[in-house]
């Protein structure tokens, strides 16, 4: 017993290294002031119009991102696992692809093919319709299912694989339509595997940053860029940064408590 627990030493010190002491640096800093400890940065982060806009559109963006992503991802999972080993595993490799690509990487592809004389949008204006606005919410929202979605369908797969055809197939010698097989028997024995898979989803869109930022700059209020401004910009100032950085953890920690609790829920 002794010796599992030395075991576990060296990956506790690198949790605390990497993870405990920045997440204590955060919190010192944001609280530190000449004169002692002081709430007001938090004061002014939870109470300055900027911020609550900034929070607001960060939590509406993940929530949205969220929906999207589960609602897409456990039908394109399920559309998979229908097909055959060979087209499966060649589908699964594609859906790897914009997983592990680079959030900037993905903004320039879109701008490429959708910015202001991106090649789909030149099509566009030839044929007379409208433009599409990529450096819009619509727009930006519409650029993170490219990678979300497959990660939501990678991370269903096992599971759909697992139970899905059988108990598909056990509701419909029930006598079931597929529409209540789906709805009363598969879509409640996938649902901690989708909520496993929303608070992934959720986790990074609290933190978009990248794509967000090579798309709009700072033309789009959310947390993660007025966090990056407060370091990058000439209105530098890290203490505060440091508390909007602990207002977005507790945020986004609130939410997958609550995801937690529904995804406990069904594994009763």
């Amino acid at each position: 017993m002794r010796g599992e627990r030395f075991l576990l030493l060296p990956g506790l010190l690198f949790l605390l290294l990497f993870f405990g002491y920045p997440l204590f640096s955060i919190l010192e800093r944001s609280l530190a002031a000449p004169e002692g400890l002081t709430l007001a940065r938090y004061a002014k982060a939870l109470t300055a119009p900027a911020y609550l806009e900034a929070w607001r559109n960060s939590v509406v963006f993940a929530t949205l991102s969220t929906l999207v992503a589960a609602l897409g991802g456990l039908f394109l999972a399920y559309w998979t696992s229908k097909l055959s080993l060979r087209w499966k595993g060649f589908l699964m490799s594609l859906y790897a692809i914009p997983v592990s690509l680079s959030g900037l990487v993905v903004a320039f592809g879109f701008i490429v093919l959708l910015g202001r004389n991106g090649v789909l949008n030149q099509i566009f204006a030839s044929l007379g319709w409208p433009r599409f606005d990529l450096y819009s919410w619509v727009g930006l929202f519409s650029v993170f299912p490219f990678y979300n979605i497959p990660l939501f369908a990678l991370a269903l797969m096992p599971l759909l694989e697992s139970v899905g055809r059988s108990l598909m197939e056990a509701a419909r010698a029930s006598g079931a339509t597929p529409f209540q097989a789906w709805v009363r028997v598969l879509l409640p024995a996938l649902m901690p595997g989708i909520l496993a898979g929303s608070s992934i989803v959720f986790a990074g869109m609290m933190g978009a940053f990248g794509t967000a930022l090579a798309l709009t700059g700072f033309a789009k209020n959310l947390l993660s860029l007025q966090i990056y401004s407060l370091v990058a910009e000439s209105t530098f100032d890290l203490p505060l940064a440091a508390a909007l950085s602990v207002v977005l953890m507790a945020s986004t920690g609130v939410g997958l408590y609550l995801l937690a609790l529904w995804e406990r829920r069904y594994r009763r």
